[in-house]
């Protein structure tokens, strides 16, 4: 039968094409039929699986690494998205959060300070002068915030100094304990206790009887100057500006008298006072632009004021 087949190779084809064919058939009708190849089915499928594997695992491997670079690729994409996403608004709630503040800051000087149909404008102090004796202080504010040389800095219902050189974004100011600093002040205590006097010449008198409030160079302190030896002065009596000079306001609070030193035969007191501002714990400050009509402060009593910054002092001192 080889022969055969070796002779006609055509033929040969031909009936290995016809068994297989039918070899095929029947085995499918078996199998479609009954269950009795069943058993040679799932061994042939045991046996080739690993081949089928094998060969479909280099592209499920190459489907496998697109998915995953893809997706890593993705989510990289997305992560950087949303982390200057979130950088965004940290900065946008912070600069909120800052704003809040300093509104809340400018309500507490705006509610300390007397209604005087005055400009107002907030401004934080950047640094401290290195100088032993001279108080002065940079604020953030300038030339370009219409600040000028020699505007007045209040802090709450205090005076605070006045701008001694500016910038264009910064100026400098010098604090009323600067040993170059003097404001003319009034006795605001012993003007309430003749008050209910009914000479007129008595109390004009003691309205001319002022003092030079000049600086030490030491913080929170002033000495009083020209408070003639017969002058109606105890401690604790609280000085305000005059407005002489038409520089500062008049009636904004000053000092509060803290010693008095009298020796028979002089003329003059020697009189130390205790800044109302407390210059060791002041942060924030308020320029002022003033009109012509101006109204004294209010009188609210500053006592509770110079507790506080006598507290703040012993604070820092312990520190």
């Amino acid at each position: 039968m080889n022969d055969i087949f070796d002779h006609n190779p055509q033929g040969s084809l031909l009936f290995k094409f016809i068994l297989l064919a039918s070899i095929s058939a029947t085995v499918m009708v078996f199998d479609y039929r009954d269950t009795v190849l069943y058993p040679v089915r799932t061994t042939l499928t045991m046996i080739t699986y690993p081949f089928k594997y094998a060969v479909n695992l280099p592209f499920d491997t190459y489907e496998y690494l697109v998915d995953y670079f893809s997706e890593h690729k993705k989510m990289a994409s997305e992560n950087r998205q949303l982390r200057s996403t979130l950088d965004l608004y940290v900065a946008r709630n912070q600069k909120y959060h800052s704003i809040a503040e300093e509104n809340i800051r400018l309500r507490k000087q705006l509610h300390a300070i007397p209604r005087m149909g005055e400009e107002l404008l907030l401004a934080q102090i950047l640094s401290v002068s290195g100088n032993t004796f001279r108080r002065k202080v940079t604020i953030n504010r300038g030339a370009n915030d219409h600040l000028y040389t020699g505007q007045v800095i209040i802090a709450g219902k205090n005076i605070y100094g006045q701008i001694d050189s500016i910038a264009p974004d910064s100026a400098e100011v010098m604090q009323l304990t600067d040993i170059d600093h003097a404001i003319h002040v009034v006795n605001k205590t012993v003007l309430k206790r003749r008050k209910k006097s009914t000479d007129k010449e008595t109390k004009i008198k003691e309205q001319g009887r002022g003092a030079l409030a000049v600086g030490t160079g030491k913080t929170n302190l002033l000495e009083l100057r020209n408070i003639e030896a017969n002058m109606d002065i105890k401690k604790g009596d609280i000085y305000v500006s005059s407005g002489l000079g038409k520089l500062y306001p008049p009636g904004y609070p000053v000092a509060v008298v803290s010693s008095i030193e009298y020796n028979s035969g002089d003329s003059f007191m020697k009189v130390m006072a205790r800044t109302l501002t407390d210059f060791t714990q002041t942060r924030e400050v308020l320029a002022i632009w003033h009109n012509k009509n101006m109204i004294v402060a209010n009188e609210e009593e500053p006592e509770s004021q110079l507790k506080k910054n006598k507290a703040n002092e012993k604070s820092t001192l312990k520190k």
